[in-house]
Order: structure tokens, then sequence, then C-alpha cells
């Protein structure tokens, strides 16, 4: 066994949180590898679709909050780093019945974290936004902290990242399994076996096969892009990233590609294995169509598509990220499960990880992540 092929820590999938795991131990100086079955940013996992939403006052908790904002610290510094921003901050709006979970998650995050956020009622949202005509009952909660994340570039950054910093980055690469024990993991890979001090399993779509004993299920997402037939109401400084309570309907504006649309209910199509993932048909679009036209005229009816993908969420019982320790094994640590909402927090994710990795313990507010206390009866 040579030295080259002993190596402080390990990652397993260098997309949305290992690449910034990665990058993070080998800035601290640790020797790392890091291992994806294909080559990030791709369309075969959770961050396919070249954009995600960043958005501070939080719906699905007032415990998120303290994480996405030091993520958005980190996003705002990796930008500078990078030479041009990798979050924009064009605002959300969130609208729906004033008893919507949308509504109703938005104001108790904003009111328990001191968010900052604007309300409006539905003529104000007309006015303001043309390209929306929410109902009469509807109200809009403006989280001016907000907008959208480049995807694309903000992988690429993380890896070459790692890369400079010393990371050996083995990309189209498949971790066949692990093993832990004796102080050490031993990974297999096509073609070699290495070993590592510690492990982090980072893998999204592929995490249940790595980590059979937790409770994992797999959906499958279509996004599209639409040209609208009133396409100033759409553009960037026009419309900021919005979410409607119905289904979850939510768009960002039009980037140059086109207005991207999405439903994002958790109730998406069954997936048995991320390696089974279908196109999208027209079938999938009819649902997403049918919200634009009522939420969304300026659009057009039928809406012209320019583009349509899909992308898997890896979604837990209650819809929250898992970030934890094994059960048996002091130094495996996994991140799994970000259950369509996990991209925004990926750097700080990241510093998590790679502490947990180092020292076992992270300042990093994931606590409330960890399994003890929601479902350890269904881990093994």
């Amino acid at each position: 066994m040579g030295a080259d092929r002993i190596f402080d820590v390990a990652v397993v999938g260098l997309g949305s949180m290992g690449s910034f795991a990665c990058m993070e131990l080998a800035r601290r100086g640790a020797k790392v590898a890091g291992f994806d079955r294909f080559e990030p940013p791709h369309a075969f996992g959770s961050h396919s679709g070249s954009t995600r939403i960043y958005r501070e006052a939080y719906a699905e908790g007032p415990d998120y909050v303290p994480l996405v904002k030091h993520a958005g610290r980190l996003w705002d510094a990796y930008g500078e780093e990078a030479g041009g921003p990798l979050l924009e901050r064009c605002g959300m709006l969130s609208m729906g019945p004033p008893d919507s979970w949308v509504i109703a998650g938005v104001l108790s995050s904003a009111t328990s974290q001191r968010v900052r956020v604007e309300q409006l009622n539905a003529d104000e949202i007309r006015k303001r936004y043309p390209a929306f005509d929410p109902p009469g009952d509807h109200v809009g909660i403006f989280d001016p902290g907000a907008g959208w994340v480049d995807v694309d570039r903000a992988l690429t950054f993380s890896l070459n990242a790692a890369r400079s910093a010393g990371a050996s980055i083995c990309l189209d690469r498949l971790v066949n399994g692990w093993e832990a024990g004796g102080g050490s993991v031993r990974i297999r890979s096509e073609g070699e076996t290495i070993y590592a001090g510690a492990l982090v399993l980072a893998a999204g779509a592929w995490s249940a096969q790595l980590l059979p004993e937790l409770p994992l299920s797999l959906e499958r997402k279509v996004l599209l892009w639409v040209d609208p037939l009133d396409s100033a109401a759409f553009k960037l400084g026009r419309m900021p990233v919005f979410m409607f309570a119905e289904q979850s309907f939510y768009g960002l504006p039009d980037l140059g590609k086109g207005l991207k649309l999405a439903i994002d209910t958790k109730s998406g199509d069954a997936l048995h294995s991320p390696s089974t993932m279908l196109p999208a048909t027209d079938e999938d679009m009819a649902p997403v169509l049918r919200l634009a036209a009522k939420y969304l005229p300026r659009v057009g009816a039928p809406a012209r598509v320019r583009d349509a993908k899909t992308c898997i969420y890896t979604m837990t019982p209650d819809w929250n990220f898992i970030i934890d320790r094994h059960p048996n094994h002091a130094n495996v640590h996994f991140a799994a499960g970000f259950s369509g909402h996990g991209f925004k927090f990926a750097p700080a994710i990241g510093q998590a990880l790679a502490d947990l990795a180092l020292t076992g313990r992270t300042s990093v507010p994931v606590e409330f992540l960890k399994i003890a206390g929601r479902f350890h009866d269904r881990v093994k």
C-alpha cells in the first residue's frame, strides 16, 4: 500500500455539499481525496438546472435562518474570490392566503429571527410587479436578502479551489463501498482501494446505496424554461424570485435563457434508483404550465417552452436534512436527504463537514439536523 494512497480524509460525492467540504479540508492543510461518479456540475443529481434559490425568511422553520445567513456570508465572500458574484440578491416574493404554510412559515422565521421583510397586499403586488396576478385574498412577503445562486459557477469554483489547495480530485470514479475499523476507513473505488483517517459521505441521490441505514427516498422533479409573450415583465430587475403557496409553484427571472418555473410540492414521482431518471414529458409540464397561466398571465397561454430538465430530490421523512456522525463509526460523517432545499446552504455545510471530519465538532449551527429525536428508531 503506497503512502500516496493514504489520506487524512476522503470525501465521497463532490456535488453541492461534498465539493465545498473538500475545498475546506484542503485549505486547512488536510491531505484529502474526493470522489464523484460523474463530473460536477452535471444533470444527474439534485443540483441540475443551473440556478438555485437563496432565501433568508425561511418558511421551513426558524432553525434554518442562522445557517442560511452564515451560508450567505460565505457566498458573498466566495463571489469576491471568484471574481464575480455567486449569489445574486434580487429579493424573493412569497405569495398566498394569510393562513397558507408559505406565508405563515415566512412570517414565523422573520419574526423570531429578526429577518427584515415587507408585507404587500394583492393590489400592491400587481402594481409593483406586473408579472404577477395574485387573487384578491393573497398577500405577499418580500425578503430583500434573498436571490439566486449560480450553481455551475459555484461548483466549478469549489472544485478548482480544492485542487489549488492540494486536494486529489477523482471524477468519473465510482465508489463501490467502504468499511471502517481500527481507526481508519477503507474506500473501494474503481480499480483501487484507498485508506483515510476519516470519511465524509455526501453522495446526494446515491446516499442510500452507501448509507442503507438512513430513511431516504427519491423523487423526480421537472424544471421548465419558457419564453413569455411580455418578456420585459420577467427580466431581472423587473421581478424577483417568487413562490406561490399553491403546490409551492416557484420561479426565477429570465436570466437570458427563459423564465424558470417549477413545482416544489414534496410529492414528485418516486424513483427506485437515480439511474432510472426519465426526461421530462408533456404530461410532466402540464401542471407547471397550468399554474403559470393562472398566476402569470403575461407569460401567455399556452406558454412557449424553451427547455425542460429533471432533477432528483433525496427526501427524508420530515423533509429536513440529516447531518451527523455515523452511529457506529466516530470517524465517518455524512450529509444527506436535502429534500429539495439544500443547495443554498452548501458552503456552510461544507465548513461543518470539514470541522466534523477533523475535530468531531463544529460551531456551524447544524445541531438541529442530527438524527436524534427525529427518526432514530428507523436508523439501524
